[in-house]
C-alpha cells in the first residue's frame, strides 16, 4: 500500500471519519482535490462497506470550460460505475441578488445541493476535497480579515454529515500521486488569476512565506489550527446554554438581551456574538462586524449598524437585535389585487373576498375583516412613513402611525419594519396590530375583504 493511502486511511480512522455501511456523497468539481477523493474512496469502499455517488455543480462562469468540467465529471463516473447528480446554476445572478462575492456564492450554492440531495438521497456523510493548503488560506485570510478564535481555528475535519478525508494532505502530495497513477483531472484557469484574493494568497504571498520562513508552511498551520479548534470547541460547549436562550434564531432574526452580553469577557462575548450569529444567519461574521455590535451595547436606543451580508444591528432598549433588512421592494410599496397573496421579507399578505363572516372575529392582528364598499381593487403594501396617519379601530380621531406603534410598545427594530396596506392612498391596515375604523364591518356593508398576515 503506498505511503499517501497509509496516510489517509490512519487520519480516518483516527478521527473516525467513516463507519461500515456509510452512504457517501462526493463533491466533484473535475479538478485535481476531488478526483483524488473519488479515487481514493472507490479504491478503498470494499473496506468500509461504502455507497458511492458523486454530485457536480457547473457555476456557469467559464463558457465552454465549465461545460467541459461537467462532461468529464459525467465521463469519470460512468467509468467508475458511480452515480453522478449534477446541477446548473447561475451564480453571477445570485452573487448579484445577495451582494456578495463571486466565490461566497458559488460556495454557498454548492452546500446547499449536497445538503438538499443527501437529505433526498438517504447519504448519511458528504465527503469535500479540501486539503493542508487549503486550510492554510483559510487560516491567513482569516487572520488577515480578524475573524476571531474561529477564524483561525481553520477547516474542521468534520461538520454534522460533512467529513474532510484528505485535510491532511498537501497540494503536492496529491498532484504526485495522481501523476504516479496516471490519473486525468481538470485544470479551472480561474484559479491562476490573482484577482482573487484567496488565488492572490496562494501564489504570491503563501510561496513567500514558505521560502523564507517555513518551508512545512501548510503543516504547521494545520497543527496549530487543530489546536485553536479544540479551545474553541471547549469554549462554545460553554456558551451553548446561553446561546439557546436567544429569542427569534431560526425566524431570520435573534435579539441578545444586554444582561446577558454585559455578564461576560470581551473575548467570550466576540465569540459567543459570531457563533450565535453564524449559526442563524448561515452567513460568514467578520471581526468589524463583532465590533460594531459590542460598541452598541453603550450606545443611545435606536442606535444602528449595517452588517455584512445584508443584515442591520439595532440597540433596542434591553437587548441588542440583528435582523435581515425587508425586501427593498416595501420601501416603494408592492401592489396586490384581491385573491392574491404578496411576499416582502419573511412576511406574507393576502386579500381574499369573503362571502361568510365568521362568527367570532379572531382577536390577533394576523386576519382581519374590512368593508371593501369604498375600496378600490388595487391594494398597496409599503413601510410606514413618517407623517402617515391612520384612524385606530375603536377611537376617535386619527392618529400618527408613528405614536400608535410607540403606544403598541413595538420594539425599535419592528417599528422600522412595519408594514402598511393602502388603497387609494389611505391606510386600511396596519398588518399584524389594527384596522382603520373607516373601513370596519358595518351592517350596511356589501362586501367584505379578508385580510391576512403570515
Amino acid at each position: 500500500m503506498k505511503k499517501t493511502e497509509q496516510k489517509l486511511l490512519k487520519f480516518i480512522d483516527e478521527n473516525k471519519l467513516l463507519a461500515q455501511g456509510d452512504r457517501v456523497l462526493i463533491a466533484l468539481s473535475g479538478g485535481p482535490d476531488s478526483v483524488f477523493l473519488l479515487y481514493f474512496l472507490n479504491k478503498f469502499k470494499r473496506r468500509f462497506n461504502l455507497t458511492l455517488a458523486a454530485l457536480h455543480v457547473n457555476h456557469n462562469l467559464r463558457g465552454s470550460d465549465a461545460a467541459a468540467d461537467e462532461q468529464f465529471c459525467s465521463e469519470l463516473c460512468l467509468s467508475l460505475s458511480i452515480r453522478l447528480f449534477a446541477f446548473s446554476e447561475d451564480i453571477t445572478k445570485y452573487s448579484k441578488e445577495h451582494k456578495i462575492s463571486l466565490e461566497e456564492a458559488g460556495r454557498i450554492i454548492r452546500y446547499n445541493r449536497l445538503q438538499e440531495t443527501a437529505e433526498r438521497e438517504n447519504f448519511n456523510r458528504i465527503a469535500t476535497a479540501h486539503n493542508a493548503n487549503d486550510n492554510a488560506e483559510t487560516v491567513l485570510l482569516n487572520l488577515i480579515k480578524g475573524t476571531g478564535i474561529s477564524g483561525v481555528s481553520g477547516i474542521p475535519v468534520t461538520r454534522g454529515k460533512i467529513i474532510r478525508p484528505i485535510l491532511i494532505l498537501t497540494k503536492q502530495e496529491i498532484l504526485d500521486y495522481l501523476d504516479e497513477n496516471k490519473i486525468h483531472f481538470r485544470i479551472d484557469q480561474s484559479n491562476l488569476s490573482e484577482d482573487y484574493e484567496r488565488n492572490f494568497l496562494r501564489h504570491k504571498i503563501i510561496p513567500l512565506i514558505k521560502e523564507k520562513l517555513n518551508p512545512s508552511l501548510e503543516k504547521s498551520i494545520l497543527y496549530s489550527s487543530g489546536i485553536f479548534r479544540k479551545y474553541l470547541e471547549m469554549m462554545n460547549k460553554s456558551l451553548e446554554p446561553d446561546i439557546q436562550q436567544i429569542s427569534g434564531v431560526g425566524e431570520g432574526r435573534m435579539s441578545i438581551p444586554l444582561e446577558m452580553m454585559q455578564s461576560r469577557t470581551e473575548p467570550e462575548l466576540s465569540e459567543f456574538v459570531k457563533f450565535s450569529l453564524e449559526r442563524n444567519f448561515r452567513k460568514q461574521i467578520q471581526f468589524k462586524d463583532i465590533s460594531g455590535i459590542l460598541s452598541l451595547i453603550d450606545k443611545e436606543p435606536g442606535s444602528r449598524l449595517n452588517l455584512t451580508g445584508g443584515l442591520t444591528a439595532v440597540r433596542d432598549r434591553n437587548e441588542i437585535v440583528i435582523c435581515a433588512e425587508l425586501n427593498e421592494l416595501a420601501l416603494n410599496g408592492v401592489k396586490i389585487l384581491p385573491e392574491y397573496e404578496v411576499q416582502i421579507g419573511n412576511f406574507i399578505i393576502s386579500i381574499n373576498t369573503c362571502q361568510n363572516l365568521p362568527e367570532k372575529f379572531p382577536n390577533n392582528g394576523l386576519v382581519e375583516y374590512i368593508s371593501a364598499d369604498d375600496l378600490d381593487k388595487e391594494f398597496f403594501v409599503r413601510q410606514w412613513e413618517d407623517g402617515d396617519k391612520f384612524r385606530p379601530l375603536g377611537l376617535k380621531g386619527s392618529k400618527k402611525v408613528s405614536d400608535f406603534l410607540n403606544d403598541q410598545k413595538i420594539s425599535i427594530i419592528d417599528k422600522k419594519n412595519q408594514l402598511v396596506l393602502t388603497n387609494r392612498g389611505r391606510i386600511v391596515w396596519i398588518p399584524g396590530l389594527r384596522i382603520d375604523d373607516r373601513f370596519k364591518i358595518k351592517k350596511s356593508t356589501k362586501k367584505v375583504y379578508k385580510v391576512c398576515l403570515k
